[in-house]
């Protein structure tokens, strides 16, 4: 453990770092009242959301220290109440803003429906963009927040879309080899190492050498090379120098002196009076394609892009060839497809249907039986909602691990189809039954269960002889005991959680009269022999 920062101190950080300052548990509490708050409950990591109270307005919330070191280099309040009280008053005034009290039942409808317990506002009368308080239900964040940031969500409920859900399992399933991007096949393995193929991310920012279709060879970073909107560098240039040549060629010409304008020109306005290269920043002018598509556009964008209509029709007649091909394709991610609505879209074929529709079709969940309407483009954007009534989302613990869903207790006031398969952000950390034995009931988080954690009862893989002996006599004795139960508490300093040798309701009912402490939340080997079974 590193020292404390403070020089002079010679306690013992009370978190571990690397590389970043340490302080001990004295000198963090005066940072916390540096920046106007008290540390409501005992000091366990820099990134954990802790309970404080403000000095200042009393409003209690939760905040990490990263937070609270962030606010006190940017000289603002650390509390949010009193910062967006400041804040909405000087907003109210420089916009002018009448002092009308907004609807409290509105505001709590909205935190209701965005996954938060209402628990009153911070400001009376409540005005235009006043703070207030909230609490997650998910994993029990209290803050102060705007009405604006309410509809955002707690950041723990926040699901965005990536290539690699679900693929815990594989290993390397984030590397380039590994996946069906176009840069594979661009790769240049004559002037690449074999070693650098083998490790490439995705996302990787080494240089590494390319050939593109055309046969340019070029050097980039992967990561730039792998985003969908990258362009061979030469070709690129090639293109642009084209495209100048053109512009160059219809600098000082109007539409009337250009055929393909003139004839699709559709304005009022006359066509030799309208060049064809300017800085047009208005509405545009009208054009009129030979297929009858009405266009109102630049008339540079119109010369090099052309009719919009006619391009859309292309695209629609290339899908539906596509679809006629392989009627069970589809373009949207396996999950949505699976929610597409069998009777409800008419002669809409999924196969024909971009990621990027914003056609409104029909959608209807095969697990909770709702159907609902939405866009393909903001199924996979925005909330990501899986079921919108029911709240549950996409990439979550149930789709991509149903084995592990099978284990999740009932008890559990979520649903393995609500959250994330690597959260570690719950406010109470979920039970599993063990499919093997029902009597087997422990606590992990899903993280934990998706790196290959399994019911700690049934692992024999860890346990000395000694302690299954143990454990047999207690058995046997006892009538009841358990090999191998985690136990969790908030107070755990090192680590979240401990593995107990093994347990009884005997030992646990007499804890009070040894020297045991691990079960109530310390960090503290016992030294009798006599107690063994709590060793953690």
């Amino acid at each position: 453990m590193r020292p404390c920062n403070v020089d002079g101190c010679s306690r013992s950080g009370a978190f571990v770092t690397r590389t970043k300052p340490t302080w001990c548990l004295v000198h963090l509490r005066e940072i916390y009242g540096e920046g106007g708050l008290t540390l409501l409950e005992d000091f366990t990591k820099s990134s954990a959301y802790l309970l404080t109270r403000c000095i200042q307005c009393g409003f209690e919330a939760h905040y990490r220290f990263d937070y609270v070191l962030d606010r006190l280099d940017d000289g603002e309040a650390v509390c949010r109440a009193c910062y967006w009280r400041a804040w909405a008053k000087s907003a109210r005034a420089l916009a002018g803003i009448t002092d009308d009290p907004v609807s409290i039942s509105a505001i709590r409808k909205k935190a209701e429906e965005n996954g938060y317990t209402y628990l009153g506002p911070l400001t009376n009368p409540s005005l235009a963009d006043d703070p207030h308080a909230t609490r997650c239900n998910f994993c029990g964040r209290i803050a102060a927040l705007r009405s604006e940031d309410i509809g955002w969500g707690c950041p723990c409920r926040r699901n965005p879309k990536t290539a690699t859900a679900g693929t815990k399992k594989a290993r390397g399933a984030n590397l380039l080899k590994n996946s069906d991007n176009r840069a594979i096949s661009w790769w240049d393995h004559q002037r690449n190492e074999e070693s650098l193929w083998n490790t490439a991310k995705l996302k990787g920012r080494q240089e590494a050498w390319w050939i593109c279709p055309e046969g340019h060879s070029f050097q980039a970073r992967i990561l730039d090379v792998t985003n969908k909107n990258f362009s061979c560098p030469q070709c690129a240039s090639l293109r642009q120098a084209a495209q100048e040549r053109e512009i160059a060629a219809l600098t000082g010409k109007t539409i009337a002196d250009v055929p393909v304008l003139l004839s699709a020109w559709d304005d009022d306005t006359p066509p030799d009076t309208v060049p064809v290269i300017q800085n047009h920043w208005g509405p545009g002018y009208k054009f009129r394609c030979p297929a009858g598509h009405r266009n109102t556009r630049d008339p540079r964008s119109y010369f090099f892009g052309g009719c919009s209509a006619c391009k859309a029709i292309e695209t629609r007649k290339a899908n539906a060839k596509a679809a006629d091909a392989d009627p069970s394709s589809s373009r949207l991610t396996p999950e949505i497809s699976s929610q597409w609505h069998p009777t409800r879209n008419g002669n809409l074929r999924l196969a024909e249907i971009s990621p990027e529709s914003r056609r409104t079709v029909w959608w209807q969940d095969p697990v909770c039986g709702h159907e609902f309407q939405a866009t393909p483009r903001e199924r996979d954007k925005y909330d990501r909602w899986r079921c919108p009534i029911c709240r549950t989302i996409l990439d979550s613990l149930a789709y991509h691990y149903p084995e592990l869903a099978e284990e999740w207790s009932p008890e559990n006031q979520l649903s393995p189809w609500m959250i994330r398969p690597n959260t570690t952000q719950l406010e109470v950390v979920p039970l599993w039954v063990c499919r093997n034995e029902a009597s087997h009931v422990w606590r992990a988080m899903p993280s934990a269960r998706v790196n290959g954690s399994r019911c700690p009862e049934c692992l024999e893989n860890g346990k000395s002889q000694i302690e299954l002996e143990y454990y047999s006599s207690a058995l046997a004795h006892w009538g009841n005991a358990k090999s191998g139960p985690r136990i969790h508490s908030k107070n755990f300093k090192t680590h979240s959680s401990w593995t107990v040798d093994f347990w009884s309701a005997f030992l646990q009912a007499n804890a009070s009269s040894s020297n045991m402490t691990a079960a109530t939340g310390t960090e503290t080997r016992p030294t009798s022999t006599t107690t063994r079974a709590w060793i953690c």
